[in-house]
């Protein structure tokens, strides 16, 4: 009778089990496909992907809870032998009846739970996927969403917690008579925690306005690994036996994880003394030992601690000393003594390092300066200057251009460097400090708002046309003026300007237009030369026969004074001689005139009576008939 009534007993808590689990499975996919709902509807006023999470976990239990289930033994129908019917057709009706049994029996036979658990485990893992990527709006979530909406989530969050927090307790009292509560115990535990994650990232966010993403992917990867070993469980469940075995997939070992554990030194203790008979309790040595042990490790904190108050500087650094939170001196490199932390504090800073900084297109586009190379290696490709050649860390501007008459827009390309460094002064020290969140950052903006504010007010024929070096020393000068104005503390030591030069892809294009200004600037400057040359030779011609007219101007002048002179000297002798001046007069010129001259003298008076006469006929030779035709 006590064997029956125990067995009825087992019989009652298997069916009670079965009971359990079968609301345990209902809840566990209602909650999964509620939480995938809520997320692809997404109506969270937070991050969705907390759904996901939680999605995951009850999924995770639902696997247990299936593979936790015991096999149900099926007893294949034993072959019996059929006599030979009488007719054909009663032979035939019992061939099928029999065939019907044994493809039932077949069906029953087959394993679905590992098929399902598997299912389940990879569609965990793809929650887990799809929940671990970036949520874009997760910045801004304390600005879309009303704060009653997220109290509405966190008292949700809260009250799932709480619900679960019964389920995992009513199933740890469980776990040591039953080993399915002792499976799902672990896994409803992982929930719990996703759980109060979940709530927790919600007040974070109700307060702070930002999602803490690090806790989302912890939780989101710890579901994932236990969805992993669970697939794999299903999977290897395949090729194992199944005499012996009630379950398909046990348990997880990841989810027992987080059970709490006795000390291993209490583990160790107790095998020692239940294997070979060893009390460690009873050793004076060991005893003394844990005895001065806590002494021990508190003077050692305490003496780690007072040494947070000793600071070693090397030459590079310096440091602002900070007592009670206040600044009260500026260390040098060096040994010093202060309060330990946290009533002390040294913050090192650099002490003359300059560094380079490479102004690239942004203030958020980083850029670093070309590494060093020894002076017998290749050159790298970054001090490539070629226009032609794309360079690491240039800025692009769009600058101001004229095209004739006509306004119109142009960019350049420009490698700007800045060497910057902390003052030397205390003051500059607490000013780089306190003044400024990161000191590169802010060069970095400076500079940057200088060099594009310089290129755009020039154009990009007065930016080649103008020397590095007076660019470089107007950029700094700006540079500084706003670092002293802001009192950051920061001096600049140089601004290098590397290149200025159109974009690279119009390299080509530019040189061909250069190479036609510059034909254009030749054969201007030639046709000059040449127009010189005529008006120099024109001039020169001009000059010329003005002095010949001036020259020959001033003798007829001077040769007209001197007849003038003479002139009024004959008159006055006229005057003066009368008659025989006049006659003197003719009489020097006819001698003058007839001084080189073959003279003959015809008179008539010479003979008396005979008139004298000239024959002006040419002399003809006798005979010659044609110089007669031609004198006449």
């Amino acid at each position: 009778m006590s064997n029956q009534d125990e067995h009825r007993r087992a019989m009652n808590q298997r069916s009670g089990e079965q009971a359990a689990l079968a609301r345990i499975r209902l809840v566990a996919l209602g909650l999964s496909a509620a939480l995938c709902a809520l997320y692809l509807t997404g109506a969270t006023p937070v991050d969705g992907r907390w759904c996901l999470s939680l999605a995951g976990a009850w999924l995770n239990i639902f696997t247990i809870a299936l593979g936790v289930g015991p096999v149900i033994p099926t007893r294949s129908a034993p072959a019996s032998s059929l006599p030979w019917p009488a007719g054909a057709q009663i032979w035939t009706s019992g061939w099928w009846r029999s065939a019907a049994a044994r493809t039932a029996a077949c069906v029953s036979s087959v394993r679905w739970q590992p098929w399902l658990a598997l299912v389940c485990a990879c569609l965990s893992i793809l929650l887990a996927v799809r929940g671990w990527r970036p949520f874009i709006a997760a910045t801004f979530i304390g600005t879309l969403r009303p704060p009653a909406a997220m109290l509405v989530f966190e008292s949700l969050a809260l009250s799932c917690a709480f619900f679960t927090l019964i389920a995992e307790r009513f199933a740890a009292q469980q776990a040591w008579r039953s080993s399915t509560y002792a499976s799902l115990t672990p896994v409803v535990r992982v929930a719990l925690l996703v759980t109060l994650a979940a709530a927790g990232s919600v007040a974070w966010t109700a307060y702070t306005g930002v999602t803490p993403d690090w806790t989302l992917r912890a939780t989101t990867a710890f579901n994932a690994a236990i969805a992993v070993e669970l697939a794999s469980r299903a999977a290897m469940s395949w090729f194992s036996p199944r005499v012996g075995r009630s379950t398909e997939v046990s348990d997880s070992l990841l989810a027992g994880a987080l059970r709490p554990h006795s000390s291993p030194w209490t583990w160790f203790g107790t095998e020692l003394r239940d294997r070979y008979g060893i009390d460690l309790r009873q050793n004076w040595v060991l005893q003394s030992f844990v005895r001065l042990l806590p002494a021990t490790i508190a003077t050692i904190c305490a003496s780690a601690w007072l040494l947070t108050g000793v600071v070693i500087l090397n030459p590079e650094q310096r440091a602002v000393y900070e007592r009670f939170g206040a600044p009260v001196a500026v260390w040098q490199p060096g040994l010093h003594i202060g309060l330990p932390w946290p009533f002390g504090k040294a913050r090192v800073i650099d002490n003359g390092a300059v560094h380079r900084l490479v102004i690239a297109g942004g203030p958020d586009e980083l850029g670093d300066a070309e590494p060093l190379v020894p002076a017998d290696g290749p050159t790298p490709e970054q001090l490539n200057r070629l226009w032609d050649v794309v360079h690491e860390g240039e800025t692009t501007q769009v600058i101001a251009g004229a095209s004739g008459a006509q306004q119109n827009f142009q960019i350049v390309n420009a490698d700007v460097r800045v060497d910057y460094r902390i003052g030397y002064s205390d003051l500059a020290a607490r000013s780089a400090l306190y003044r400024n969140v990161d000191v590169a950052m802010t060069v970095r903006s400076v500079a940057n708002r200088a060099v594009v504010r310089y290129l755009a007010s020039h154009t990009l024929g007065s930016l080649l046309e103008t020397r590095q070096t007076v660019m470089a020393d107007s950029v700094r000068h700006v540079v500084q003026q706003e670092l002293d104005r802001m009192s950051s503390g920061i001096d600049v030591v140089a601004v290098v300007i590397e290149s200025v030069h159109p974009p690279a892809g119009a390299a080509a294009a530019y040189h061909r237009v250069q190479a036609a200004q510059i034909l254009a600037q030749a054969s201007v400057a030639q046709a000059h030369g040449i127009a010189a040359g005529e008006i120099g030779e024109a001039q020169q011609t001009a000059h010329t026969v003005i002095a010949k007219a001036d020259s020959q101007a001033a003798e007829t002048t001077s040769a007209a004074r001197v007849q003038q002179t003479d002139f009024g000297a004959e008159m006055s002798s006229y005057q003066v001689g009368g008659k025989a001046f006049a006659f003197e007069y003719y009489m020097h010129n006819l001698e003058k005139g007839l001084r080189n001259a073959r003279i003959t003298v015809i008179d008539d008076r010479l003979i008396d009576g005979n008139r004298a006469t000239l024959d002006l006929r040419p002399y003809v030779p006798p005979g010659d008939v044609a110089a007669v035709r031609h004198g006449y």
